[in-house]
């Protein structure tokens, strides 16, 4: 599934031209999640104004169990791009961790406005269920959080997966994506959000 990707970045890392800012997705991606802070660190020491970065330091730090320092990351990061689904995705799950269900539903609830992959969006509906309707323990907190983190890695592969074929088995009157059909802007973007391509007046637009 995610063998594409991972030769392309690799093959990408080994002649050493790869951006802080990739190689801090790919070490996120690995479970490498000190790597990571510190390659978006170091992208965001070169231009403050990468939000992307800002969400993946802040999802570093929520990986690491910095609670703590991921809400004040993901805060800025949120206020500046309020439809970025990862940064709502991660607030609101280090909102729950920190034992605020009220904030985690606020930021999960936003979440679920977004347009994101069906599959996890379930998991969002049955996880504000269980925050709105009693106090939690935190086990229960903790298992709400895992599961949510779980359908996002799942929904980010399966994402993968579809474009990998189209990579594979593109139509040869359209090339890639397909105009028309649903796909993910990813690994380096938003992995959650579809959209469809469509023709405007000779040129694609992603609606």
């Amino acid at each position: 599934m995610r063998r594409a990707l991972v030769l392309l970045v690799t093959a990408v890392l080994a002649m050493g031209c790869a951006s802080d800012y990739a190689k801090g997705q790919y070490a996120l991606r690995q479970g490498h999640y000190a790597e990571a802070e510190g390659y978006f660190m170091r992208t965001l020491i070169e231009d403050p104004r990468r939000i992307d970065a800002l969400v993946g330091l802040g999802v570093s730090q929520y990986k690491k169990g910095e609670i703590d320092l991921a809400i004040e990351t993901l805060e800025k990061a949120v206020a500046a791009r309020p439809k970025d689904p990862n940064g709502q995705l991660y607030l609101g799950l280090a909102y729950l961790k920190k034992n605020d269900p009220a904030r985690a539903a606020e930021h999960l609830a936003a979440l679920r406005g977004l347009p994101i992959d069906p599959r996890l969006a379930e998991q969002v509906d049955r996880a504000l269920e269980v925050i709105r309707k009693e106090p939690l323990t935190e086990p229960v907190r903790n298992l709400l959080a895992s599961n949510l983190d779980t359908a996002a890695d799942l929904a980010r592969e399966a994402a993968e997966a579809r474009r990998d074929a189209q990579l594979a088995f593109p139509p040869p009157y359209m090339g890639y994506p397909y105009f028309g059909s649903p796909f993910y802007g990813y690994p380096f973007g938003s992995p959650y959000t579809p959209c469809v391509l469509v023709m405007r007046g000779g040129q694609p637009f992603c609606i």
